[in-house]
């Protein structure tokens, strides 16, 4: 990651995530984010189709990522590949990415 400081805020990140989700056809229940006072945050998203976790420590340039989807009415796996490719662009990050099938 180039720059730290752009996993400090969630209130820059939250509606981002949130369009990225929305640009990939999958739906948005709702949210819960927590800034930590010294930067950082965390964030859960539901989904209808599951949820998206996230986890940054901007002081290491790290972030954790977990996009999960269930193919039940429909194969969401394209959208779940490009969610989560978008959200580490978001952070100029590189990823070790693990796809668990479930």
């Amino acid at each position: 990651m180039e720059d730290g400081n752009q996993l400090k805020s969630m209130a820059i990140a939250k509606p981002k995530i949130s369009k990225i989700i929305k640009q990939n056809g999958l739906n948005e229940l709702g949210a819960f984010y927590h800034q930590f006072p010294k930067g950082g945050f965390t964030g859960i998203v539901c989904l209808v189709e599951s949820h998206l976790a996230i986890h940054t420590w901007p002081e290491f340039n790290f972030f954790t990522l977990d996009v999960y989807v269930c193919n039940y009415s429909k194969n969401n796996n394209q959208a779940c590949h490009s969610v989560f490719n978008e959200i580490v662009a978001l952070f100029n990050g590189r990823a070790n990415k693990k796809i668990i099938k479930r």
